[in-house]
């Protein structure tokens, strides 16, 4: 174990971050190629991140190399020279939300203060978003955070069982993750970016990977079978390169051959190293300093003293964390059939009061919690969270909407801690107060606790509610969403990741012509026995009767985007008839045949 002046950086690399957070918001996106995108001046899209968890197995040739900064035809094309042509109609297309994505990176970032005071994001999350991924070389588009342990790991055992613990627990949580350990932040980093580059002298052997406990599901990150798919070196990743280990004073020899992009060098720096035949980080540090700084200016030999711990290089941990939390240890583990006790039921209550004490007297409450069960050692921790519609700081309802969650958990055999940790928080609704209360009176806090039982009953997929989609198609135009989102996310927030799918392709908000009241779920083929002059129906079959057309007004175009598969074309109309209904109806370009979509009354 290093001394206890040395310092020590663990940075938890995140791969294909944006894709991942997709994935936890919508697991059903693991079924599809997933493309984050982002558009430019000219308004090309081009690839940010991507990724196929579950992919079929009968591909064409070898896995697709799609790599960030490719435009999306490009990458739409690879996938189907691979996959087919199925593939890319079945993709989802997501725009890049480099906020979204640092929001629940910091909210991550506040869960690893478990395992130490300082954590800071990792510095691709502000540089690397327009550098490395606005072009095909450079950083990748990874998120990471780092974590300062040089006082805290022996609290968990020492390294190897402290970075263990940290895959493991986010696997728990469906977040793949890679993690290393060096003396300084640009090592750790560099280490964790290229882990599947480290030499084997330098990674765990194979018998302790497979000591993963049998508690933490396979498949409940974008591993699967031991590799994933999308990986911007155009390999499978093996489940020996998910943590690396770099011994005190030892980066120089042990990270040697990694390639210059780990020291988050600029692009036109890395080119004109590898014009001169230096590709490897061993290869820069056999060069003076001095020619480096004559060459390149100050940030070539700045980063290699950052990189052998020369220089102080301190992290920058998060500010202003309000997130509050509390723990129990058992003196003997429990069983944990005796969690819905009454004496459990008292415990929760007590670490509920704990939490909210500092937040009642800030007028705030809590909008998500999460409770974590730690079983023995040997046995990954079960994770319970709980989303709630609006904040609140009523300790009966939150105790309840815990106690619903561990009805319908599969708890481990023993437990031996119980934490709980709020992991976000917001402003508690003002309501007037009057001085006579009617009978009459609603009280909208009993909806709101309706839903949130609802949700800890059923899960957040059972109840949800319509919302809008900026979508020219109308059966497109909308999508149901959960009431209670994703934890760490403001209801605007998780509203704008919620609908950033396929569907929302990149759209301003549709606002065209008044839309009809009724809109049926998918169009139907009309009878249209007799057409006009210019080619309107001058009657049509509806429900057993005919409707003689007598006003038409129209057309409206509607067209979808080449992206999305076959090409929807049509020609809407409003169709006023003898019976004094108004239908909306629409006429396919391809076949030129009649459809009903929808009546206005």
């Amino acid at each position: 174990m290093p001394g206890n002046n040395t310092l020590r950086i663990m940075t938890i690399s995140l791969p294909r971050w944006p894709v991942q957070r997709q994935i936890l918001q919508q697991p059903g996106f693991r079924e599809h190629p997933i493309f984050v995108c982002r558009q430019n001046a000219r308004g090309v899209l081009s690839v940010v991140s991507w990724a196929w968890v579950m992919p079929p197995t009968n591909r064409k040739r070898s896995q697709p190399v799609i790599q960030p900064g490719f435009s999306l035809s490009e990458a739409l094309a690879v996938l189907a020279s691979v996959y087919g042509e199925w593939a890319s109609r079945v993709a989802r297309i997501i725009p890049e939300d480099s906020i979204g994505d640092v929001r629940v990176l910091e909210t991550l970032g506040r869960w690893c203060h478990r395992f130490s005071p300082l954590v800071a994001i990792g510095p691709e999350a502000i540089r690397g978003a327009d550098r490395g991924q606005s072009k095909r070389r450079g950083v990748c588009s990874a998120r990471s955070l780092q974590v300062d342990i040089s006082d805290t790991a022996r609290f968990f055992g020492g390294e190897s069982s402290l970075v263990r613990t940290v895959v493991w627990t986010l696997a728990a949580r469906g977040i793949h993750a890679r993690a290393a350990i060096a003396d300084t932040p640009v090592a750790s980093w560099a280490a964790a970016l290229c882990a599947a580059q480290i030499t084997a002298k330098s990674q765990h052997s194979l018998n302790d990977l497979q000591k993963l406990p049998r508690s933490i599901p396979r498949r409940s990150t974008l591993l699967k079978k031991g590799a994933i798919r999308g990986s911007h070196h155009g390999h499978w990743l093996d489940r020996q390169q998910r943590w690396v280990l770099v011994p005190p004073g030892r980066q120089r020899q042990s990270l040697k051959s990694l390639p210059l992009k780990s020291l988050q060098l600029p692009v036109n720096v890395i080119d004109s190293l590898a014009e001169v035949g230096v590709d490897s980080i061993g290869q820069l540090l056999r060069l003076p300093r001095v020619s480096l700084q004559e060459r390149f200016g100050s940030i070539v030999p700045m980063q290699v003293s950052r990189f052998l711990g020369d220089v102080s290089d301190p992290i920058t941990p998060l500010q202003g964390s309000e997130f509050l939390a509390a723990s129990h240890s058992f003196e003997m583990p429990v069983l944990g059939r005796d969690m819905e006790s009454t004496y459990f039921r008292t415990l929760i209550e007590k670490l509920v009061r704990r939490c909210l004490r500092p937040l009642v007297n800030a007028n705030r409450g809590v909008s998500s919690l999460q409770v974590r069960l730690d079983a023995n050692e040997g046995h990954g921790p079960t994770v319970i969270e709980v989303g709630l519609y609006k904040p609140t700081v009523q300790v009966e309802h939150l105790v309840d909407l815990v106690m619903l969650r561990l009805e319908r958990t599969r708890l481990p055999r023993e437990i031996a801690d119980v934490s709980m940790e709020v992991m976000s928080a917001g402003t508690l609704p003002y309501r007037q107060q009057t001085l006579f209360h009617g009978p009459t009176q609603s009280d909208p806090s009993r909806f709101e606790v309706l839903l949130n039982r609802l949700v800890s009953r059923l899960g957040s997929g059972a109840v949800v509610e319509p919302r809008l989609l900026a979508d020219i198609q109308p059966e497109a135009a909308w999508v149901a969403a959960p009431v209670v989102g994703v934890i760490g996310l403001s209801k605007s927030r998780r509203s704008a990741q919620l609908l950033g799918s396929s569907k929302a392709r990149f759209s301003k908000p549709v606002v065209g012509p008044s839309r009809p009241i009724f809109l049926l779920p998918s169009p139907r083929l009309l009878d249209v026995p007799s057409l006009s002059a210019d080619g309107l129906p001058a009657r049509f079959r509806w429900e057993g009767q005919f409707h003689v057309v007598t006003r038409s007004r129209g057309p409206e175009r509607i067209e979808t985007a080449w992206w999305r598969g076959p090409t929807v074309r049509r020609d809407y109309y409003i169709f006023e008839t003898d019976r004094g209904g108004r239908f909306w109806m629409f006429r396919g370009l391809r076949k030129q045949s009649w459809f009903l979509h929808g009546t206005y009354g």
